[in-house]
């Protein structure tokens, strides 16, 4: 796998680091140091309520792989829909390749590490050409570009429309038992 990443300099803001609580004291300590301001989210269902509530405060989102399902995920192609403006950077992607592809192909910016932000992206290859086993990776210029959105899109929403509390409530209560037949 051929792969450059080159690193990201422009002003900074304020990040949403979503990550488990052991894991964010060495990204926060990174994001401090490249001047971000930090806010913070357990689970991805958080960072997405928080980023409905304050859409214009946030210019990027980082995400800790160490911390995620893979079909949490999806929270990225929701962002990326929804807030062009919010970059996603994955953090702690380590033994992860799985993770890092997938994230890559929904639309993932690129890397943080210690040394900062490396912005890669897939070529042009979709997941038809990552699962074939195609995974050329090639810098991309910066800004990034702002990903068109379909009037289709718009009107199909597939990320999920409950907040995280919602969601948090429904999983934990119990399904109803069927009512007891009288003979």
């Amino acid at each position: 796998m051929s792969q450059v990443s080159l690193p990201v300099t422009r002003p900074a803001g304020r990040a949403l680091l979503v990550s488990n609580p052991a894991a964010r004291t060495d990204v926060r300590a990174t994001l401090a140091r490249l001047g971000y301001g930090c806010g913070e989210a357990d689970d991805p269902y958080a960072a997405m309520a928080e980023l409905c509530r304050r859409p214009l405060v946030y210019r990027a989102m980082i995400l800790s792989l160490s911390g995620l399902y893979v079909e949490e995920l999806a929270v990225i192609s929701a962002v990326k829909r929804r807030y062009a403006h919010v970059e996603i950077w994955l953090a702690h992607t380590d033994g992860r390749q799985s993770a890092l592809a997938e994230a890559m192909s929904l639309g993932a910016d690129g890397l943080l590490d210690e040394d900062g932000l490396h912005r890669i992206a897939i070529n042009s290859l979709g997941r038809e050409g990552l699962v074939s086993g195609a995974s050329e990776v090639e810098a991309i210029p910066v800004p990034p570009l702002i990903p068109k959105v379909e009037a289709e899109e718009e009107l199909q929403p597939e990320e999920p429309l409950l907040s995280a509390d919602e969601l948090k409530a429904l999983l934990q209560e119990q399904p109803a038992s069927p009512p007891a037949e009288e003979n």
